[in-house]
């Protein structure tokens, strides 16, 4: 019997695909230095005006009613534009956070999370994703916060390497499968 169940377990896990999950953290007491402010672009608040605007830049096109919604709930999201337009945001969450159908992040108080950043790829390289990212930590700090926490796939070179060089450290790593690349399996812990 143990033959059959071998081969059955090794043809299950042939048929499935896993991503590894990163959880990083950065502590916002520790000196945040968000470099020079990219030339021509100006740094602000988002508003209500520029929902549709972050969407699009999301590759979403739909409604913005649950980003108004967030907005409304205390979420910040902090804009570079110029005047052709948007060029980077970054959003930022101080409530709970449902990542995935299983799991929510519980964010404490003074804890936020960074639930997206995003740089127009013709200004990528530029240092404008580590301005933008150190300059949301600071306003984050400056209004009490204490911890950013953030998420990503391990195969995000270019925003894992930003983030740790902006002082975010690996806090969390899972492993997340999916069989025959649709139905998903409960992420499992991994050793850091």
């Amino acid at each position: 019997m143990a033959p059959f169940r071998d081969a059955i377990r090794h043809l299950a896990e042939k048929m499935q695909t896993c991503d590894e999950w990163l959880e990083l953290s950065r502590d916002l007491g520790e000196p945040i230095f968000p470099g020079a402010a990219p030339e021509g672009l100006r740094m602000r608040w988002a508003e209500k005006s520029d929902l549709f605007a972050i969407n699009a830049l999301q590759g979403f096109v739909k409604e913005t009613d649950f980003m108004e919604a967030a907005l409304q709930k205390g979420d910040r999201c902090l804009l570079l534009d110029d005047p052709d337009g948007l060029r980077a945001f970054a959003w930022v969450t101080f409530r709970d956070f449902r990542l995935a159908l299983w799991y929510t992040l519980t964010l404490d108080s003074g804890t936020c999370y960074l639930v997206y950043i995003y740089v127009h790829p013709a200004l990528g390289g530029r240092g404008i994703g580590s301005f933008l990212l150190g300059s949301l930590m600071a306003a984050v700090r400056d209004q009490g916060g204490r911890e950013m926490i953030s998420g990503m796939y391990s195969d995000w070179e270019a925003s894992l390497r930003m983030h740790l060089r902006m002082g975010f450290r690996i806090r969390r790593r899972l492993r997340q499968c999916r069989v025959l690349q649709i139905f998903p399996t409960p992420p499992k812990d991994m050793e850091i």
